[in-house]
């Protein structure tokens, strides 16, 4: 539940959270990042570019006492069954998705070897294990399906990047799936080492760098939400200046630069309005033209990751109606269309 603050808030936020975060956690900026403009920009080929879906591990009963823009094709599930499990792999392999991302970005300050915490992270970690556990038993049977990354944040806490909680999750994830023999092979890498993206709240609580955290173990990249919006965190050609990914982008994607390589951008089928008068719109699925815009623009500006936002989200907070939703598995009322439109959208991907 992402945590992205309308950006009617960010006027509000923006001072208290820079003040907190960037005396508690120094600012870095790291030079392999172009800080403006295009400059010398080489299109990944398409042969090697890779794309992520945002996957939703705290599904249970209670969700679905909640509001929700639709209910799944697969009927109201909990993401602990393992034939949903199985089910939602082939679907997003048979697509050309690469690695499915699992949203702990919520997860900072859960411990999970706390007897009978409750809430929603003892379902998102557990959950975690099954599809670890899942996902094993279908390599070794010879099945497709996508590879791991796990998604963490210092969603409300921005001080955890510097006060050693981030650095515990990071080592409970490489304990319990990188370092174990049986999950090893299932993890998404990038650049020879374990893909590791940290959410930092929307607006970013550090708007003139990242924080200065990182863990050599880790290709770790930083992510925020409306990029397109936080305008010290762009140039004017919506260049991400330093290396941040972005959640959701109203209007053209941002994406940061890499070695002269475009690294990342966000696609979804739907983005949600602005929230203030006279601010911008929601832009809904229109049929499926707003996903394809959003993957014409990752082919023409040719990035190594082209991000889905996202599978199975389901609840109203980040996707308000049917119409301005952004989840991509099939549901009761849409049907597998979006699945099948994400197949041939990723297949023109990276072949175009």
């Amino acid at each position: 539940m992402k945590r992205c603050c309308t950006l009617s808030l960010l006027g509000v936020l923006w001072s208290s959270l820079s003040l907190c975060a960037q005396t508690l956690a120094p600012i870095v900026q790291d030079p392999d990042f172009a800080a403006d403009g295009r400059g010398s920009v080489t299109p990944v080929p398409p042969s090697e570019r890779e794309v992520g879906i945002a996957y939703t591990t705290w599904v249970d009963e209670s969700l679905w006492q909640g509001k929700t823009w639709d209910t799944p094709m697969l009927g109201k599930y909990d993401i602990r069954d393992r034939r949903i499990i199985r089910k939602h792999a082939e679907w997003i392999a048979d697509a050309g998705v690469d690695f499915i991302w699992i949203d702990w970005s919520n997860n900072v300050t859960y411990n999970p070897d706390t007897l009978w915490v409750g809430g929603r992270q003892d379902v998102i970690e557990d959950a975690t294990n099954l599809i670890f556990d899942e996902y094993d038993k279908l390599d070794r049977a010879g099945h497709p399906h996508p590879r791991i990354s796990i998604f963490l944040g210092v969603t409300g806490a921005p001080e955890s990047a510097s006060d050693g909680r981030l650095q515990k999750k990071a080592d409970q994830i490489y304990k319990d799936y990188i370092s174990n023999p049986r999950y090893a092979r299932l993890i998404q890498y990038y650049l020879g080492k374990p893909l590791l993206v940290v959410y930092t709240d929307t607006p970013s609580p550090w708007h003139t760098g990242t924080p200065n955290w990182k863990d050599d173990r880790f290709t770790v990249r930083w992510m925020t939400g409306f990029i397109s919006e936080q305008r010290t965190l762009r140039s004017e050609d919506r260049v991400s200046r330093y290396g941040y990914w972005s959640w959701e982008d109203r209007g053209e994607q941002t994406y940061p630069i890499y070695k002269g390589t475009p690294e990342s951008m966000v696609v979804c089928a739907a983005t949600r309005a602005q929230g203030q008068p006279d601010s911008i719109p929601a832009q809904g699925r229109e049929g499926g033209k707003t996903f394809k815009k959003q993957f014409a623009r990752a082919r023409q500006i040719g990035t190594h990751f082209a991000m889905i936002v996202s599978w199975n989200e389901w609840t109203t907070g980040e996707q308000p109606s049917l119409e301005v939703s952004k989840d991509i598995e099939p549901s009761a009322t849409l049907k597998d269309q979006y699945l099948r439109l994400m197949k041939e959208e990723i297949h023109r991907f990276k072949t175009e």
